[in-house]
């Protein structure tokens, strides 16, 4: 059909909102109707669908049913349609530039009872239109309407939806464009709830893959903000969140099963079926829980935790669903042939120590190493040849744990255990890539995993590199907790402490493929993280030490220039008064503080800082610095308050209590602004004394007199 004329008033309306207007144009113009209003070829049934609201369309529906048309044909000629009937179905499966038709419309901008007016007409088989991409309503409501319109949409049309044995059309199942499955269709809009309501109708749909060969759980792993742990809340966010419930249960899947047998029953007594919906009037109105319950209001920070709790428990049961379903693990124990993977026996390699003068010792432990994997693992021309050949997308436990998805890589795991053991194709096993992408949970619940640990923690990659040159790679860390250069580098070196206590003592100084230990390597990679942490160092130390100078110099001043003036004697006048004591004391604790700050700062400045340092001797000179600069700044504005209420003599409990609030306003400020940071040292300080403590407490416990005690509750 040629391009018919845009009808612009219509649009004008709809874009303002006033739909009344709109309705009457096309009351008084009914000629208008077929007509497109946008450049899109959007008709006035499309436009409808954006009201939001069900009055619009159903009156431009009553205006197609009721009256009589003239509606353009493909020769462009205008022919008389009378009825009720033919009207509506010409105009129902008009579609825009796209496509797509008024349904396909609703769907997408997911308004339910547009949808549910659509459903009822009289127009057969209109879930079965495609656009140009090859969608049906049903693809497109899957993608970008919550579940609640697919429910609806499956309910009302069974027929058109499902076959015989209960599963879904061909026509639903995938779009001609680029293969991508209804399924992945729904985890691409984060509609999970629709993704699991449509995996229990149609189980098989857990197989399908698109053009690129990924199928629905190679898919949910690449979201990692899916899941609770990518969702990072406060605390007052995390109790609301706990405290929200989230139920839903579908009956779908019974319904039609009951439908289909109903069915059975009806052609083989020769009868045919009359009703072919399946109930579906009353869900909306039961949906909303608690938020319609405690009435609130739509846009409310309230609801969008529900939201996001909501979309994290069925993205949990979707994927444990998925898991449950998958078989894909039982043959992916091959993967690691693709590459080189090694793991070196304990007989096959000599016991090597840390130490400079054992690298010819060193030398030799590498070459077995590669020899070793010269035997046991293709030549580098024939993985080329393999991988050039054959493209396998990732694993869907790969790419969880490069993720961070421990909740995948955890089912993973218990429901299919040999799952561990595999490996990529250049020969990396779970445990490499999250100590690659520092997935420190997801280490921490590997670890447990005692049997396939002593496995993992001795592979060696297709490039040489054992699990403690993995941590060297810092342009795939995505684990950075902690604020500040400084602090940033002294979570690579716990990490670089922590995988090395886990490999084997004669790993770590193998040379990989470029003839550099771990330890080389990390320096190597950390070059530029050094200097920033270095520049950061210096800086802080400068601006920390000028304050904590200023501090002092207030506080020596103040010491001679009592409140209240003295009198003939030299005696202060208010030295009675229990302020005075107050000033006197945090005067001269303030004092000691500033000059301790003062000195530890300049140590910093006047030290040499290198990489191992910022292990733990500069963040403990640091948490020291700082602790003993915000401690006498808090006492500073006490002693400050202290004066204020000593030169004021007022008996109002107000003003005292407005001077004292006014008085420690710099110290809020100053807190709220460094408490990050303060905590972060003050975290780092701990965990290093905790490692501490474990280490030496084999041998400082017998020495306490309650050691003996300790020991035998241990």
């Amino acid at each position: 059909m040629g391009s018919l004329p845009i009808i612009g008033i219509p649009y004008r309306a709809a874009m303002s909102g006033n739909w009344k207007s709109m309705l009457h144009h096309y009351r008084e113009r009914v000629l208008h109707v077929p007509f497109p209003v946008t450049l899109s070829e959007d008709t006035a049934l499309h436009l409808a669908v954006y009201s939001k609201q069900e009055q619009p369309l159903k009156d431009l529906l009553e205006i197609v049913n009721d009256m009589e048309f003239l509606v353009p044909n493909e020769t462009e000629s205008l022919v008389t349609v009378t009825g009720s009937i033919l009207p509506e179905i010409e105009f129902l499966k008009r579609k825009n530039k796209f496509g797509n038709t008024v349904l396909h419309e609703a769907t997408i901008y997911g308004n339910y009872e547009a949808v549910r007016l659509l459903v009822d007409s009289n127009c057969e088989d209109l879930l079965k239109e495609t656009n140009n991409y090859g969608e049906t309503p049903l693809f497109t409501a899957a993608g970008f309407a919550e579940a609640e319109i697919v429910e609806f949409l499956i309910r009302s049309k069974p027929q058109q939806c499902v076959d015989d044995n209960g599963h879904l059309l061909s026509i639903h199942i995938k779009r001609t464009k680029d293969d991508l499955s209804i399924l992945s269709n729904a985890i691409r809009g984060q509609h999970f709830e629709t993704a699991l309501l449509l995996l229990e109708l149609d189980d098989s749909l857990h197989k399908l893959k698109d053009k690129d060969g990924v199928t629905a759980l190679q898919l949910l792993a690449q979201m990692p903000t899916a899941f609770e742990s990518g969702f990072p809340m406060g605390i007052c966010g995390r109790l609301i969140y706990c405290c929200l419930p989230v139920k839903r249960h579908h009956e779908v899947k019974s319904q039609v099963e009951t439908w289909l047998e109903e069915r059975k029953r009806d052609l083989e007594s020769g009868q045919g079926r009359n009703s072919e919906d399946l109930g579906s009037g009353s869900e909306r109105n039961q949906r909303g829980g608690i938020l319609k319950y405690l009435k609130v209001p739509k846009g409310c920070w309230l609801e969008g935790i529900w939201k996001k709790k909501k979309k994290h428990v069925f993205a949990l049961r979707f994927a444990k669903s998925l898991i449950e379903k998958d078989e894909s693990f039982e043959s992916e124990g091959e993967e690691g042939q693709e590459g080189k993977q090694t793991v070196l026996l304990s007989s096959q390699i000599t016991t090597g120590d840390q130490n400079k003068e054992e690298e010819g010792q060193t030398s030799k432990i590498t070459s077995e190493a590669k020899e070793i994997k010269n035997v046991q693992c293709p030549t580098a021309q024939t993985s080329l040849i393999k991988s050039s050949l054959t493209i396998k997308v990732e694993s869907p436990l790969f790419t969880a744990t490069r993720r961070g998805i421990e909740k995948i890589v955890e089912m993973i795991i218990k429901k299919h255990p040999h799952a561990i053991e595999n490996h990529n194709k250049e020969g990396q096993s779970i445990l490499d890539m999250a100590v690659m992408y520092r997935q420190k949970k997801i280490f921490d619940f590997l670890k447990q995993q005692k049997i396939p640990l002593a496995r993992m923690r001795r592979v060696v990659d297709s490039k040489g590199n054992t699990l403690l040159h993995h941590v060297a790679e810092k342009g795939k860390n995505s684990g950075v907790t902690k604020p500040g250069p400084a602090l940033q580098l002294q979570e690579e070196l716990q990490w670089f402490e922590q995988v090395q206590k886990l490999i084997p003592s004669n790993y770590v100084p193998l040379l990989n493929d470029e003839g550099m230990t771990a330890r080389e390597c990390f320096e190597n990679t950390h070059k530029e993280p050094l200097k920033e942490a270095q520049r950061w160092i210096k800086e802080t130390s400068q601006s920390c030490s000028t304050v904590a100078a200023l501090v002092a110099t207030v506080v020596f001043a103040a010491a001679y220039t009592v409140p209240g003036g003295s009198d003939e004697n030299g005696k202060p006048n208010f030295i009675n008064s229990p302020y005075f004591l107050i000033f006197t004391v945090s005067d001269v604790v303030s004092l000691a503080s500033s000059l301790t700050s003062l000195v530890v700062f300049l140590s910093l400045l006047t030290s040499p800082i290198e990489l191992q340092d910022f292990h733990i001797s500069l963040p403990r000179k640091l948490i020291v610095g700082f602790t003993f600069l915000f401690f006498s700044v808090i006492t500073t504005m006490l002693s400050f308050g202290a004066t204020i209420l000593i030169l004021i003599q007022s008996e109002r409990k107000l003003t005292t209590l407005l001077l004292s609030i006014a008085s420690f306003l710099p110290v809020l400020v100053f807190g709220i602004m460094q408490f990050r940071l303060y905590v972060s040292f003050m975290g780092s300080t701990y965990n290093i004394l905790k490692i501490a403590w474990k280490a030496h407490s084999s041998s400082l416990v017998p020495c306490l007199p309650w050691g003996k005690k300790l020991r035998r509750e241990d």
